[in-house]
C-alpha cells in the first residue's frame, strides 16, 4: 500500500505536480517542458547515456541578470539527484526545486536563481530508478550486465576516488555495494564525470540522496579533514538552519561520512572535490523512512531544500567565495 501510494494516480489532466512519484519519461518530459516554456533562460543538457540507451538529462538555468557585471561567467552550480534508484524523494525535490527558481515570485529565489549558472540533474541513474519504479522498489544500481549475468553496479562506489576501499563490494550479484568492475565502468558514471569536467567555474557540486536528515561534506573515507573543512561547516550550519525555518527538527552535521555514518569510497561527492578541487561540495541525505516519503508532503522537503540552498549561497557569499 505505501508504493502503491507513492504512485501518480489516474487524473483526467496531464499534468506534473508534487503530490506524487512519477517514472523516469515523465521526469524527462517535465524537463524539456520547462525548458520550452522558459527557453530564454534555460536548455537542455545531455551527459550522454544510460547503459540501456536512456539520456542522462538536465537542465541549465542561466539568466541574463548580473551577468552584465561579470567580466567571467557566473560561478556554476550544480545538483545531481537519484544516483541511487530507491531514493525517489530526491528527483522529485529536484524538479520541485527547478519550478521554484522558474516560476517563483519571492525577491529571494528570484535572487538565487539569477546568481548562478544551474545545472541540475533530476536523475542521473535513470535506468535503475525506472526499474525501482516498475518492478523492485528497493533497487538501488545501475542495470548493466555483469559476466556472470547478475545486474547492475552501484554508481555511488564507481567512481574514480579510492575506488573500491570502504563500504563496497567485488561481488557482481551483491544487491547492493558492488562497486563495478572498475573505476567508471558504468556508463552512467563515466559519461557524467566526463561532463562535469568540462564545466568551467564550478563552485558548487550538490548531490541528493535519502534518508537520514543529514549534511555531509568531503572525504567520506577519512577522518582527515580537507582543507576548507571549517568555511564548509560554517555554511552547511547556515545552510541547515535556513532550512529549519520550514522544518523545526535540524539536520545533522554537516560532517564527514567516516564521522557521521560509515567510511565509504567512490562517491561521486568525493571524486569531483579530489579531481576538480571544486571547493563547496555537498550531499544532503533528505529526510524519510526506509526510503519512503509521503507524495502529498513532497513540496514540504522542496520548500526545505530551496531554503537550504539560499543558505548555501550566503554562507558562500559572506565568505567571499563568490
Amino acid at each position: 500500500r505505501i508504493i502503491q501510494s507513492e504512485k501518480v494516480p489516474h487524473r483526467r489532466f496531464n499534468k506534473f505536480s508534487w503530490d506524487a512519484y512519477y517514472d523516469v519519461n515523465d521526469i524527462h518530459k517535465y524537463v524539456y517542458d520547462v525548458s520550452k516554456s522558459f527557453s530564454e533562460w534555460t536548455e537542455i543538457i545531455e551527459a550522454g547515456e544510460s547503459y540501456e540507451g536512456r539520456k542522462i538529462l538536465g537542465l541549465r538555468i542561466n539568466t541574463r541578470y548580473e551577468t552584465e557585471q561579470r567580466e567571467t561567467g557566473k560561478p556554476v552550480f550544480f545538483i545531481e539527484s537519484g544516483i541511487h534508484a530507491r531514493e525517489w524523494i530526491g528527483p522529485a525535490v529536484t524538479t520541485y526545486f527547478i519550478n521554484q527558481l522558474l516560476t517563483s515570485r519571492d525577491p529571494n529565489v528570484t535572487r538565487l536563481r539569477d546568481q548562478f549558472d544551474w545545472r541540475i540533474f533530476p536523475t542521473v541513474n535513470p535506468d535503475g530508478y525506472h526499474y525501482s519504479y516498475t518492478v523492485d522498489r528497493y533497487w538501488r544500481k545501475t542495470r548493466s550486465r555483469s559476466l556472470n549475468g547478475c545486474r547492475g553496479a552501484d554508481p555511488n562506489r564507481n567512481w574514480d576516488y579510492n575506488w573500491g576501499q570502504y563500504s563496497s563490494s567485488t561481488n557482481p550479484c551483491d544487491y547492493q555495494l558492488y562497486a563495478g568492475s572498475r573505476p567508471f565502468s558504468e556508463a552512467e558514471t563515466r559519461s557524467l564525470s566526463k561532463y562535469i569536467s568540462t564545466i568551467d567555474n564550478l563552485l558548487f557540486y550538490v548531490a541528493f540522496h535519502s534518508y537520514a536528515s543529514l549534511l555531509l561534506v568531503p572525504y567520506s573515507d577519512s577522518l582527515e579533514h580537507v582543507d576548507n573543512y571549517d568555511e564548509l561547516v560554517q555554511i552547511g550550519k547556515k545552510s541547515i538552519e535556513y532550512g529549519s525555518r520550514m522544518n523545526s527538527d535540524l539536520y545533522d552535521g554537516p560532517d564527514t561520512a567516516a564521522a557521521t555514518l560509515y567510511k565509504t569510497s567512490g562517491g561521486s561527492m568525493d571524486w569531483v572535490r579530489h579531481a576538480l578541487h571544486t571547493r563547496l561540495v555537498y550531499t544532503y541525505e533528505l529526510r524519510g523512512s526506509s526510503f519512503h516519503w509521503p507524495a502529498e508532503r513532497i513540496s514540504e522537503q522542496g520548500d526545505e531544500v530551496t531554503l537550504m540552498m539560499m543558505g548555501l549561497a550566503d554562507g558562500a557569499q559572506e565568505l567571499g567565495y563568490f
